[in-house]
């Protein structure tokens, strides 16, 4: 938020401000007459009393000016402006800043925390103090963090916050967890390794165990043909993470890191034992990750000033050394990372409270059908209309499809047979529920034209021969691969997704071809997936519970009772379940 705050991402420029004011909390003592005014909103020190951690904060809210139209935004408020600020002063003055009073408390308190014997203080300088005098110098270099901050493109602007929320999470952790404080440190210096390294994958990183054999192989192979393989290999090949991050973070280490005013003599790591050590972090970074490995005891011995500690020979980062470490590789990536003064960017979904979810399909189903990539989500989005018409639940409707006939029609046509299966499934199942002087005759014919195709064994198929009664033309042995294949496409980009309680229909249908077929074991391992298909269903348990060798799993009248209805003399279902966007037809 506070880099929107600017102004410098907004297309239409500025429409309103608003003066906001909070409380923040902290172990910093602000000198009286000594405001800390940045860009992103001023620190002001309160009425000074022993003991109090208040501090306020105050902003001017910027708020881009509105588009021509209905509704328009009057304040985000101060809550996420404090989070934010709360952060970026926390990583930048080097103190804890928190909207919440008690983790100001917990954190610089000198009582031992479940991580260790000793309090966070003693493992990392300044930071858990009691109380932090600023001083100027400090506020000054705090003004130009936040100045070069806000300058950042939006990319680099949130790749910096990440790894700053990263590095602030980590300290938030020392109290509870070493070893994942250990860790969310590596990872704050990783996730900007990951994006912004510019790496390019060469053979050398490829793992040795698959590079040397493969460079055996090709040993007599043409110069030409040897370099093909190994760019396709390295194709789809990932660079050691390791390597990654250990290249990023010496690049960002400069001559000034080792000649800081505040080293202590003999306990700052020396530039030649930082290679390993990053490596060894990385390593830990890994082990906690993987197997939940705690740290050596080298690193969780409380020693506030030593930066490096030596396990097996090996020099490992202390605390005190990972921290100061992380802080200047963020610091150098925001120094010299691209800037912009005004870059018209599409906010709207990085805003404090904003949230994307899914639309019902009854506001999407029945729009005009643009591509036939759209079919498979149509799809989706009937059966999850449908589903609830044939459990005959209370007011439910389906979107009336009529008025995207023609787009079916002339969609199906030309697209591919995976779009034309799907897009022919979904009238297939519509027409059920309509008159038939009502159907599409083109679309009837294109059905009866590519029944080979789209009646063969598929996901679309699978799901219209289950509602339709169907299942018979298939031996029971291609319907369990149908079903089996479902199963495992379902989450794949063509796979499709019925909504749960028709999953379980399709696995008791095959359980009950399976009984009838007297193959009972994998009846009962079919009624069994259909329970686990869809939790906490109480007719799915019972069919589960009743099931016998002699008696039918009638899932019909169990789940969907309007299909238990073709057992009976045929008539289909009213088309009172059908509905456009706004009422019953």
């Amino acid at each position: 938020m506070l880099q929107i705050n600017t102004g410098k991402l907004y297309a239409r420029g500025v429409g309103r401000t608003n003066q906001l004011r909070g409380v923040l909390y902290s172990n910093l003592e602000l000198c009286y007459g000594y405001d800390v005014a940045t860009a992103a909103g001023t620190l002001r020190e309160t009425d000074g009393m022993r003991g109090n951690r208040a501090i306020v904060y105050e902003i001017e809210e910027r708020i881009e000016q509105a588009e021509v139209g209905p509704g328009f935004l009057i304040s985000h408020t101060i809550g996420p402006f404090l989070i934010d600020f709360a952060a970026l002063a926390t990583f930048g003055l080097r103190a804890i800043v928190s909207p919440d009073p008690a983790v100001v408390d917990r954190l610089t308190s000198k009582a031992p925390g479940l991580a260790s014997y000793d309090p966070p203080s003693k493992f990392i300088r300044r930071y858990f103090d009691e109380r932090i005098a600023l001083q100027e110098g400090e506020i000054a270099r705090f003004k130009e963090l936040v100045d070069q901050l806000l300058a950042l493109d939006r990319r680099h602007f949130l790749g910096a916050m990440r790894a700053i929320r990263t590095f602030v999470t980590a300290l938030h952790r020392m109290r509870d967890d070493l070893a994942l404080a250990y860790t969310l440190l590596v990872s704050a210096v990783e996730s900007l390794a990951q994006e912004f390294d510019g790496y390019t994958t060469s053979w050398k990183d490829v793992d040795e165990r698959k590079r040397v054999p493969v460079d055996r192989a090709l040993a007599k192979a043409s110069k030409r043909t040897g370099n093909a393989v190994r760019e396709a290999i390295l194709g789809s090949e990932h660079a050691s993470l390791a390597r990654r991050y250990r290249a990023f973070v010496l690049h960002h280490v400069d001559r000034d890191y080792f000649r800081a005013p505040d080293l202590i003599a003999g306990a700052a790591i020396a530039r030649h034992e930082l290679g390993e050590a990053l490596r060894q972090a990385y390593v830990l970074r890994s082990r906690y990750v993987h197997n939940v490995r705690q740290l050596p005891d080298a690193i969780t011995l409380s020693d506030g000033d030593r930066e490096a500690a030596e396990v097996d020979r090996r020099p490992v980062l202390s605390f005190q050394g990972l921290v100061r470490l992380t802080h200047h590789v963020i610091t150098a990536f925001i120094a010299n990372g691209p800037t912009t003064t005004h870059e018209p960017y599409n906010y709207t979904r990085e805003q404090a409270g904003v949230v994307m979810v899914p639309l019902a399909p009854e506001m999407w189903v029945g729009m005009p059908l643009m591509s036939a990539k759209q079919a498979r989500q149509r799809l989706e989005g009937h059966l999850e209309q449908l589903v609830p018409v044939l459990m005959n639940a209370p007011n439910a409707t389906v979107t009336d499809l009529r008025p995207i006939f023609p787009d079916m029609e002339r969609l199906a046509k030309s697209c591919a047979k995976l779009e034309r299966s799907q897009l022919l499934t979904l009238y297939a199942l519509f027409a059920r529920l309509i008159p038939k002087h009502d159907h599409s005759a083109k679309l009837d014919a294109l059905i009866e034209q590519h029944m080979d195709v789209i009646g063969a064994p598929s996901s679309e198929a699978l799901v219209a021969r289950t509602i339709f009664g169907m299942l018979e033309a298939w031996s029971i042995d291609v319907h369990r691969e149908a079903l089996e294949q479902y199963i495992a496409a379902r989450v794949t980009p063509s796979g499709l997704q019925a909504p749960r309680i028709l999953e379980a229909a399709m696995c008791l249908a095959l359980a009950e071809r399976f009984r009838v077929a007297r193959r009972y074991k994998e009846a009962r391992e079919w009624v069994g997936f259909a329970v686990e298909a869809c939790p906490g269903h109480q007719a799915v348990r019972d069919l589960e519970e009743r099931f016998s060798y002699r008696k039918r799993v009638d899932w019909q009248n169990a789940l969907m009772p309007r299909l238990a209805l073709r057992r009976a003399p045929k008539h289909k279902p009213s088309p009172s379940a059908i509905s456009d966007s706004s009422a019953e037809l």
